[in-house]
This record gives C-alpha cells, structure tokens and sequence, in this order.
C-alpha cells in the first residue's frame, strides 16, 4: 500500500477530519511554510484539506497564498461571520481559513453558542478529510490551546541549539499537561543530512530521557535554495513543487506523519469532537493555561562563582 492510499484508508476511518497543529519553540523556522506545503501536498493527493493559519493576530498563511481576506478566523470567534464565509477555497482539495494580523487582543475566546458550535463541528465533518494547524511559537495559551486539541503535533525545529532548547521546552510543556499526546518532530534547514539526523536524535534522546516519552516518527528537510521563489510565485498552489529536493523532503515528512496514526483509530472517534469541544474547552483551558505547572514560590538559588563569590538569584523552576 503506498504512502497516499494508507492515508486515505486512515482517513476514511474516522468519523471526524484527523486534526495536525504544527508548531515551534522558536518563530522563524520554517513552520508556516511546512504547514503550507504539507496542505499542498496532501490536497494533490486527493485529501480534502483544510490549513488554519491560527497565529492570531500575525497571521500569514493569506501572503503565501496570495490572497485578501474579507473575514479571518477572530472573525468567527467574535462570531461576526460564519465560519464557511471565512474559509477561503485556494485550489481543488485545499481551503485556507486565515488569520488576521495587527490585532493583540487576538485569543482563543468563542462568542458562539452550543449549538452553532455543534453546527460548526458538523461542517467540519462534512468538508474535510484533514485539518493542518499552522500554529504561533512559544507555550503561550495561544498556541499550547489548540495543540493541546489536535491528534498530531508537528515541532518544527532548526539544528541551531536555542531552537532545539525551545522545542524540548514545548514538548515538556505538552507532556505535562497530556502525556499521551502524539509528538512528531522535523528538523528545518539542516546544512546537511548529517546534521539533520544528529539533531534530529539529540532531542529524540532528550525526550526520551528526561520526558519519559518516545517519539513516534521524526523527519529532517535540508536547506532548499529554490524554495523561495516557488512559495513566493504560488507555483506550489496549482503545480505543487515538482521534481525536487524540497518535494522529498515534504514526501518523507508526510509519509513520518502517517505512522503517528494509531492503529486501532476506534479510540480517537469521539475525541475532542463532542457537542461541547473543543470549542468550550478552548474556552475553558486558555482562562487557565497561563497558571499551570507555575511554581507558588520561587525557589533560590546559589551560585558559586570563582571559587569565593556567591551570590543569590531567583528562578521559576
């Protein structure tokens, strides 16, 4: 069975689209772009695919598409639209619901009711086999919400060791506050493939050991030079990427991405997807996302300097 008909066959299985955020410890690694190509390549494979750019209030996905919204997702959530108003049709098999940008106050706040929320949930269904979550970076409740929802999280990472660090940080973070959630982990703009599967294996040996937790598949996408031009030409909207090193790469990505779907999808047919989430629940977790796992106390540190100087710091650990 090849990588796109598994997919299907997955897919076909759910009562519901299979839900995907991909997200970053660090802004500026390529999230936004994998997210886009990820759609592209799943809607040329005949998957009904729709890209949510939930970067509220920084949104981009509409740029690298070429479009100009009339409403975008803060608009559903100030319910001054309805949702299929806001969702663009970019080309066959693929919908972008994009973010507005320029807006602060932007947050995971619904101002629907139950039942429009049931009707929202129900379109969903009906439209689309899967749902690719272009998300912010950090752990703020902006981005920890929605990823805290979805069946699959994606970190996007650079081998730079800040973006590893950051990446290990929102992992941590995602495990505390759900253990059982799927981590997939793609390494962006190695230099080579050496340096991919290096970083690639640090965190997986991080995670496992510090973490407790095994990632399910990783995948790595070496610096692409051509890449520029085709995301800003919109080429990959009506050809996709054709023959090249960027189209592999999003191949193998794709093809790691199937193998963190469970087996047995029976257990994922009502997650989530009830007639009070996730919309409530993105409503009740981001009131309190800021406040979990923070220490009531300080704690204080010694530091010993030189072998003589002490002195005395405050960290949140």
């Amino acid at each position: 069975m090849t990588q796109t008909s598994d997919m299907k066959t997955r897919l076909a299985a759910l009562s519901r689209p299979l839900t995907l955020t991909v997200t970053s410890g660090k802004g500026g690694v390529g999230k936004s772009v994998i997210s886009l190509s990820l759609a592209v390549k799943h809607a040329f494979d005949g998957i009904r695919t729709l890209l949510i750019d939930a970067d509220l209030g920084l949104g981009n996905q509409h740029i690298l598409t070429g479009q100009t919204p009339v409403f975008t997702i803060e608009d559903v959530l100030a319910a001054t639209c309805r949702l299929e108003e806001s969702i663009l049709s970019i080309s066959e098999n693929f919908s972008l619901l994009p973010a507005g940008s320029g807006f602060s106050n932007a947050d995971w706040r619904f101002a629907h009711s139950v039942e429009d929320s049931r009707t929202m949930l129900e379109w969903l269904k009906a439209n689309f086999d899967l749902i690719i979550v272009d998300s912010g970076a950090g752990i703020s409740s902006k981005v920890t919400t929605v990823a805290r929802l979805s069946d699959i999280v994606l970190l996007v990472t650079t081998p730079d060791i800040a973006a590893v660090a950051d990446s290990y940080a929102v992992a941590k973070y995602l495990l505390t506050t759900d253990p059982s959630a799927r981590i997939g982990v793609t390494v962006n703009r190695a230099d080579t493939d050496q340096e991919g599967k290096r970083t690639s294996e640090n965190l997986r040996l991080m995670m496992e050991k510090f973490l407790k937790h095994k990632i399910p598949a990783m995948s790595h996408i070496c610096e692409y030079r051509g890449l520029r031009p085709i995301v800003l030409n919109h080429s990959i909207l009506t050809a996709g990427f054709g023959d090249s090193q960027w189209s592999d790469s999003i191949e193998t990505t794709a093809r790691m991405l199937t193998t963190c779907i469970p087996p047995d999808l029976s257990l994922w047919a009502k997650a989530h997807w009830g007639a009070r989430d996730p919309l409530s629940a993105l409503n009740l977790k981001s009131e309190n996302d800021d406040i979990i796992n923070i220490a009531p106390e300080p704690t204080v540190k010694s530091v010993q300097v030189e072998g003589s100087l002490l002195t005395s710091r405050k960290d949140s650990l």
